[in-house]
Parts: C-alpha cells; structure tokens; sequence
C-alpha cells in the first residue's frame, strides 16, 4: 500500500453499487483458486506418470519437488518486496504471465533438471507468489471484517482439492500428461490476467474509499482493538513474535504435507483399502470449508495467536486419531480434525500478519513468512519416510510432530502481541 502516490479514479469502482472490497474479495478468492496447478495435490497426479516417461524413482522425484519447493520459498521474499513496490493489480498480472510460462515449460520435460526448472517455476509464481498477490489485494480492503473475508477466501482450498485433481485427471485421459500441462497454461494465463487487471485494485484509501465499507466502524459485533498499526518487515522481524509466529506456521505446514503425502499408507497401514483414502479427501475438503467459515467469523471476535494455538490442538487430536483408528468413524473424525485444523490455518495463516503488523508493508513481510509456509511443505514429507524406511513405523516420527505441535500450543497462548522495540 503506497499512501504516498497521488489519488487514483476507476470506472469499475465508480460504477459498482456496492462495496468494491466485496468484488476484490470474489477476484482475489478466483486467483488462489487458480494457483491449483502448482498445489501438492495437483502435481502428485505426475508421479506414477514421470516414474514411467522420465525414468525417475518415487525418491528422487520426491528430492527434486522438495528442493524446488526451497528454491522458491527462497525467491518469495523479493516477490513480497515487488508487490509492495508496484502493487498487487500490477504485480498479479506478470505473477500469472510467469506460472502460466512454467507451466509450459512442463510440456518439454525430459530429464531431472528440466523438471526441478519446471518445479521451481510453477512453486515460485503459482503457491508463492500468486497466493502473496491474491491474499494481500483482499487484505488491503478489510479490517474489521479482515477474518470474515479470509475465511470465504479460504474456500479456495477446498474447491481447488474438488476441482484440479479431477480437471488434472481430464486433461492427462484426454491430451497426456505433456497435454494437461499445456491445459493448466491457457486456463491460467487466459483467467488470470485479464480477471487480475480488470478487477484487483490496491489499497482503498488509494480510491477515496475507506477499508470495511461506509458504517463498518459502528458494526457491533467487531472487535474494538482494531486500530491499525504499520511495521515495516525490518521492524517486524526485529520482534520476538514475528519469529514464533513465523515458526508456528511453519512446523504445521510441515506436519500437515507430510501427513497428505503419506495418507495412503497410513491409512493401508492401519488396514483400510485405498478406495477410503479417495472418501477421506473428499471428506476433508468438506470439514475444509467449515474450519474456514468458522475460524473466519472467530477471528472477528478473537485474538489469532489464541486462535492458532487452537488449531495447533485440533492438528494434535488428528495426529493421535490416526494412531489408533480402526472402525470406518474413526476416519470421519479424522477427516473433521484435519479439514477444520487445515482450514483454520489457511485463514490465520493470511489473517495474522496485517492484524498484527498492518497493511502498507504487507508484500514484503509475507514474502518472507512465505519462506517458512513452502519449506514446512517441502519439509513434511521425510521426518514420516525416514521413521517408516528406517523404524517400520510413523509412529515415532507422529510422537515428533506431536510434541512440536504441543510446544508450539503452549507458547503461542501465552505469547504477548508484539510491541515496537520488544
């Protein structure tokens, strides 16, 4: 958010009869949506198909998707700086331009290089820096109903756990797995771009117009503590806070990858066919939705970090449930705790940083605690591959989690809200 630029006037802004935050919120929820084909769940419908066309074992395919998951995660901090700079309506439109570039890159993959290129590619503009423009933009137009946004924002992830892995599937029936990839390309560049260009805007005080609404500073049922406090990312990393927060989210992205990656196994290992982990997903999307729109209408009520150590609980509970599950409600209730944990989270994971550390620098500051979200994804999967290879079991690496998952509990409920200087 750049307050010293001169006012802006736009026709679409003008012309619509109602908040426009409510329209960036629609635009801003469709780019998340259309960050699909860099998600885990999308690229994992390639492996059985690389193993084959490309010669590669499970491991080194896994290796090559763990290191371009840290390549990116490494480059985010500069797509966070940009975004600041030039804004996201601005920033979105060449975000999308270089997934939709990497995408295509994909079509002409012949070796494990090319492919770790391809990787870093559609990581670094589609989960990375896609999801810092569309969250940042959303934002920028709400505070006091910045939790309610978020979780109808959050709903992204659900759909896109609906919706890629069948368009994925389609497209690899239809054109090949070299086709899909051509597929991903147009809907991504032929969306994205003009839907970014036409409807995101930046910050509202750019337009005239005040972040919520007219009236919404009188809404009853928000919180009071909602003045607004800008930090700019030196300031905020130099605050005990930042760095817990930035571990919290961290540790659960990991613990939550690695326990998706290994899903099917644990399941077969607790004596459950295949066909029940397909049920288990589509199961999870669904209690997805519901940690989403819960934690979003909380989040107008409650403090995030109390709200997180939370979800960090809710994530122990699920851990534990896998443990020992053997009846078919069993899978239910693991389904519930790790949809509602993994919805909370997307929802605090975007909600947090401008609560506690403001709008104007946002870009930079999510650039780097991108860092940690995609490196716990790239992290997750070993700690659980390792226990089993090595120990013939998750269960030690599960006790791990656990305990991170616990520690970071205790210390987020009793963590004070940063303040400048501490």
């Amino acid at each position: 958010m750049q307050h010293t630029l001169e006012p802006h006037t736009s026709r679409v802004i003008n012309a619509t009869p109602f908040f426009y935050g409510w329209v960036v919120l629609a635009a801003g929820t469709l780019g998340l949506l259309l960050m699909g084909p860099s998600q885990g769940f999308t690229v994992s419908l390639f492996l059985d198909l690389w193993v084959t066309d490309l010669g590669l074992s499970r491991s080194t395919l896994s290796l090559i998707y763990g290191a371009a998951s840290l390549g990116a995660a490494f480059l985010l901090p500069t797509a966070g700086r940009l975004v600041d700079r030039f804004g996201p309506r601005r920033l979105v439109v060449v975000i999308s331009l270089g997934l939709g570039l990497a995408c295509l890159w994909m079509v002409n993959v012949r070796g494990p290089i090319a492919l770790f290129v391809g990787l870093l590619g559609v990581r670094f503009f589609g989960f990375g820096s896609l999801q810092i423009a569309s969250n940042n933009v959303i934002a920028q137009w709400f505070i006091r109903r910045r939790g309610f946004a978020m979780g109808i924002a959050g709903q992204s992830l659900s759909l896109g756990l609906l919706v890629y892995p069948w368009l994925g599937e389609t497209l690899i029936t239809g054109w090949g797995w070299r086709g899909a990839w051509i597929g991903f390309a147009v809907l991504t560049v032929g969306v994205m771009i003009p839907l970014g260009w036409l409807f995101f805007r930046d910050a509202p005080e750019r337009y005239g117009l005040t972040p919520d609404g007219n009236g919404a500073e009188d809404a009853p049922s928000q919180r009071a503590d909602t003045r607004e406090e800008n930090w700019t990312l030196d300031e905020a990393r130099q605050t005990s806070a930042f760095w817990i927060f930035f571990v919290a989210i961290s540790v659960i992205t990991m613990v939550m990858a690695g326990v998706v990656f290994h899903q099917v196994s644990l399941f077969v290992q607790r004596g459950f066919e295949r066909a029940t982990v397909i049920r288990v997903f589509q199961m999870v999307a669904v209690f997805t939705v519901a940690g989403n729109l819960l934690m979003g209408k909380l989040l107008d009520w409650y403090t995030p970090r109390r709200l997180m150590a939370a979800a960090l609980c809710c994530l122990v509970l699920a851990l534990v449930v896998v443990q020992w599950m053997s009846a078919p409600w069993h899978t239910v209730l693991f389904s519930a705790l790790m949809g509602i944990s993994g919805g909370s989270f997307r929802v605090l994971d975007a909600s947090l940083w401008p609560h506690y550390y403001g709008r104007q620098h946002l870009g930079s500051i999510r650039g780097l605690t991108m860092m940690g979200t995609m490196g716990g994804t790239a992290l997750g999967p070993y700690p659980l591959g390792l226990s089993f290879d090595y120990l013939d079991s998750y269960t030690p690496a599960l006790l791990l989690f656990i305990a991170l998952l616990g520690a970071m509990a205790v210390i987020l409920s009793f963590l004070r809200p940063p303040k400048r200087g501490y």
